[in-house]
């Protein structure tokens, strides 16, 4: 189809007027929403309550009889619990945003302000989130039991007991070392609890300390390689004592490892309860000596167990 000069002519001006009227219409919009009024709001979070932060945008056109309403993305709604607005003047308008309990903190959420269903300013709130509260470390005590004996090759695990003081949220860390990893390596676990291990080549009868440090406190446990009893023999089959004096009954000992003392649980029963009372009991190389004190009269049986191995030695008071 052949079209006349004149009609190209006029076709090509219509199109270029098009093009001009939705550039103006583009560049309108433009102009219209840089010239939106705009408003900063900054709140800090709190993690007990809502905490509300407002701000007063001027320069703003406003309906005569319309209602003002706010609208933000739904996403806040871990930020923003609600955002309001009101005339403040014939060209002004307050705006209230409330934070959520606490809010998770947002840089510059937009908050637009409606009037007859136009956007007729913004609000770029700042929420700043709830302040990390430091942890208090404090520890007021430190304890374990005082010994343990564990065989050559073996563990076992052992509790402790730590205490943080009124004012702190936790205890301090705890640390443990061992005075002699050839004797027990000693590793901290969760629940209070610390795994000794005795190494296989381990000297029998040999000890170590473990010692536990909490901040300024400080508890130790004594570790003994077992060295069990092989013989056990009174050194006297009677032993004689003064009413109210101390008597001393000996057992010689032979141990797994002769150059220690044993490590094996000592336990002594005195017949007539009345007639003497133990007070202390101690193993040493090639021995142990069990001490009782003498309070009535008379002859009584004291048998004195050293591990699985038993000893009977009269005891009489005079």
């Amino acid at each position: 189809m052949k079209l006349s000069v004149k009609k190209a002519l006029s076709l090509a001006m219509a199109c270029a007027l098009a093009l001009t009227s939705v550039g103006a219409a583009d560049a309108a919009k433009v102009k219209k929403a840089q010239s939106i009024p705009t408003a900063n709001i900054t709140i800090q979070a709190d993690a007990n309550k809502a905490v509300t932060g407002s701000a007063v945008v001027s320069g703003v056109a406003i309906a005569s009889h319309s209602a003002l309403k706010c609208n933000y993305d739904a996403s806040l709604v871990t930020s923003i619990a609600d955002a309001k607005a009101e005339k403040a003047s014939d060209n002004s308008v307050k705006v209230t945003v409330t934070a959520t309990k606490g809010a998770v903190a947002v840089t510059n959420a937009a908050v637009a302000v409606l009037s007859d269903n136009a956007t007729v300013a913004s609000v770029y709130v700042t929420i700043k989130g709830v302040p990390v509260k430091p942890v208090v470390k404090k520890t007021k005590s430190l304890s374990i039991k005082k010994s343990v004996v564990i065989a050559a090759g073996k563990s076992k695990t052992v509790k402790y007991t730590a205490k943080k003081t009124a004012a702190a949220d936790k205890i301090q860390t705890v640390k443990v070392k061992s005075s002699n990893n050839k004797v027990v390596k000693a590793v901290k676990k969760t629940g209070k609890k610390i795994k000794l291990t005795v190494p296989k080549k381990a000297t029998k009868g040999a000890s170590a300390k473990v010692t536990l440090t909490s901040g300024s406190k400080k508890a130790a446990i004594k570790v003994f390689v077992q060295n069990k009893a092989k013989t056990v023999k009174a050194s006297k089959k009677t032993v004689t004592v003064k009413k109210g004096k101390t008597a001393k009954v000996t057992l010689k000992v032979t141990a797994q490892n002769k150059k220690k003392a044993t490590t094996d649980t000592i336990t002594t029963k005195v017949a007539k309860k009345k007639a003497a009372k133990v007070t202390k009991s101690v193993a040493k190389k090639g021995k142990v000596v069990v001490s009782l004190k003498a309070k009535k009269k008379g002859t009584t049986k004291v048998t004195v167990k050293v591990g699985a191995k038993k000893v009977n030695v009269s005891l009489k008071v005079k």
